[in-house]
């Protein structure tokens, strides 16, 4: 081995030796885990809040009509599309209308002569009277002109009638909105022929809506009409809308143990549209609750947290809570009045720390 070789060698050997004698670098401080926290606790005390039930529900139209031809016929033309809003009375489509044309002229031409007819009969029967008194024919021929003279009106109401039936028949070839809303769904098109039941078209009155409520047993009993129902709906939560409750179902389901309640509302701005869900509230009176400051409660996505000092520690409590109130929340449940809590949430405070 020559001279240059072993001072390599040797070099190496003092490197590997420095860095195994070299102590590791601190990267992070170790927290104690059982360190005390300060926190500042507060008594949770009682007070009167709304006493308020959370409810699933649907929104449907004030009035839905699957809206039948009425007629049989060929339809000629449509007037109306899916997204169409309509007054009351407009026409929707229109059928073929020449044959209920024809009939209708005919029955106004019967009804016409029957009336013509039915003045001759009584000009023929006053001077069959006439001829009677002077005995200038026979009984038999005077019951026969007077009751031919009879049967002449019931000759004209049934001609009326019919001019009234057929002039009925012609307006039905026109398809009307029963009331003013939106085309929802067109179910013809020109070229088709249909019948009398027929669907032409599927109407919604979208001015005001319907909040169809499912109320449980329980809560049944309290549930008036006349309350006031405020309600969100899944994709604007921020937007409160409200309602009157006008119908409490007569009797309980007996599978859901619940009944039908339904509200109503003004859909001036036609923001909402029948079918959506919504989540409602309604205020049954009021309840003792226990109340905490705002900021004891810490919000976790839909779950409410609050920390309780309990044998010294803290535990974290799942709460429901209500609706704030002057800077105070009311629990409905998951702590008790009287029970020390964390009057104000910070970073460290955790579950099962010990309370300084």
């Amino acid at each position: 081995m020559t001279r240059t070789t072993r001072i390599g060698t040797w070099a190496a050997l003092v490197a590997l030796a420095a860095i195994g004698c070299k102590k590791p670098e601190t990267t992070a401080k170790t927290v104690d885990a059982d360190a005390p926290v300060a926190v500042s606790l507060v008594e949770a005390r009682e007070m009167k809040a709304p006493r308020l039930v959370t409810l699933s529900g649907t929104l449907a139209g004030s009035e839905e009509a699957e809206v039948a031809a009425g007629a049989a016929g060929k339809v000629i033309a449509t007037y109306v599309e899916r997204g169409s809003v309509v007054k009351k009375g407009a026409v929707l489509a229109r059928l073929d209308s020449r044959a209920a044309s024809a009939q209708a002229a005919v029955a106004a031409a019967d009804a016409e002569a029957s009336k013509i007819q039915a003045q001759q009969s009584k000009l023929d029967c006053e001077r069959t009277e006439q001829m009677f008194q002077k005995g200038a024919i026979s009984k038999a021929d005077y019951d026969r002109a007077h009751t031919q003279c009879a049967s002449s009106k019931w000759t004209v109401s049934s001609a009326e009638a019919r001019r009234t039936l057929t002039a009925e028949a012609l307006r039905d070839t026109e398809i009307r909105a029963p009331f003013a809303g939106m085309v929802v769904e067109r179910a013809v098109s020109a070229g088709e022929y249909v019948q009398p039941a027929s669907r032409i078209a599927t109407l919604v009155d979208t001015d005001s809506l319907r909040v169809e409520i499912t109320v449980p047993e329980a809560d049944v009993p309290f549930v008036k009409q006349g309350m006031q129902v405020d309600f969100r709906t899944s994709g604007g939560a921020d937007k409160v809308y409200y309602g009157k409750i006008r119908y409490v179902g007569p009797s309980v389901r007996r599978q859901s143990r619940d009944a039908i309640v339904e509200a109503v509302f003004a859909n001036e701005k036609k923001e909402l549209r029948p079918g959506m869900f919504v989540t409602a509230r309604i205020t049954l009176g009021e309840q003792t609750l226990p109340v905490v400051p705002a900021k004891a409660v810490r919000a976790d996505g839909a779950l409410r947290h609050v920390f309780v000092a309990t044998g010294g520690r803290l535990e974290d409590r799942l709460v429901q809570a209500g609706e704030p109130v002057g800077g105070q929340i009311p629990i409905v449940s998951g702590i008790k009045p009287g029970e020390q809590v964390v009057a104000e949430l910070t970073p460290d405070v955790r579950d099962g720390a010990k309370v300084k």
